[in-house]
Formats: C-alpha cells, structure tokens, sequence
C-alpha cells in the first residue's frame, strides 16, 4: 500500500514491505530498512533506520501526526491511497441539477429556503419528520434552489422530490 507524508509544502510517497522482522520502506529511488519497535503504550518508537538508531515520540491527531526525534519536532500530514482516493471522490461534488428527496416517508414540518436562493454544502433546507424524529436534510453543494415541491405541513412518501437545486 501507498502513503503518502507532507511536511509544509514538501510530499514524498512511500512503500511499505515487510521482509521478516525487518520493514522495507521505499520513496522514489530510495530504499530504507526499519527495525521498529514500540515502548510503552505506543506514542514512543524505538527505530533503527540503516543501522541508525532513533528515538521518536509520536502523537498522532486523525492525518496530522506530530514526530519529535533528535531535539527537533517535525508536524507530518500522512495519508494512504484509500484515504487520498475517497477524499478525490468526496471532492467531486454532483454539477448540474440536484434533487433533494425524502429518504423515508414522513411530514415536512419545516422549509428554510425560497426558489432563488442561494445555498452552500451542508445548509439545511428542508425538516422532515419521520418516526418521531425530526431529520434536517441539508444541500449536498453551493447552488441556487431552483424549484421547491413541499410545504411545511406537508406529508411526503419515501423518495419524495422535496427540492431541486442547480
């Protein structure tokens, strides 16, 4: 598997293979043994990199992952292909005409938007009640509310246009 590691504006892209005991890590043209082992409850690593040995203190926040080895602390974004992958996904966001619909049936019990507005990735436009529970159903991108096919008061079916959205 790939990951990728940035630190400021700088990317490398590493390989990992494991060998045995050893760990193979590859960037580019370079080849790297590991020898690593954890100490204590996993934030310290003991490594040995080409014979070298390091101490390194770790703390690790979702991709952000802060390295502390040799006096220095060094701020590392780190993320592997799958990760890279989804978010390229996510990023790319539907264009054209959207459609909101009522996953389950239910009343609408609010409508937050007019035809012509303006709206942004994650504003609330319509409140559906279903099953005793309100359920705010929010844009999937910027864009302007084109066509609006409840009212508050409303029931609707499972699959119910609620609005449309360009």
């Amino acid at each position: 598997m790939k990951y990728y590691a940035k630190i400021g504006d700088e990317e490398r892209e590493y390989t990992f293979e494991r060998r045995g005991a050893q760990l193979i890590a590859r960037s580019g043209e370079h080849t790297f043994e590991l020898d690593l082992a954890l100490v204590g409850e996993g934030e310290a690593i003991s490594a040995i990199v080409d014979g070298v040995s390091y101490d390194i203190v770790t703390d690790v926040q979702g991709k952000d992952v802060t390295v502390q080895m040799r006096g220095e602390r060094y701020l590392v974004q780190v993320e592997d292909e799958r990760e890279r992958a989804a978010a390229a996904v996510a990023d790319n966001k539907p264009a054209g005409k959207r459609e909101l619909r009522a996953a389950m049936p239910g009343v609408v019990v609010d409508v937050r938007v007019a035809v012509g507005d303006e709206v942004e990735e994650g504003q609330i436009l319509v409140v559906l009640e279903a099953m005793k529970m309100q359920n705010p159903l929010s844009a999937d991108g910027p864009g302007k509310v084109t066509k609006l096919a409840v009212s508050a008061g409303e029931a609707v079916a499972a699959g119910a246009l609620l609005a449309e959205i360009e």
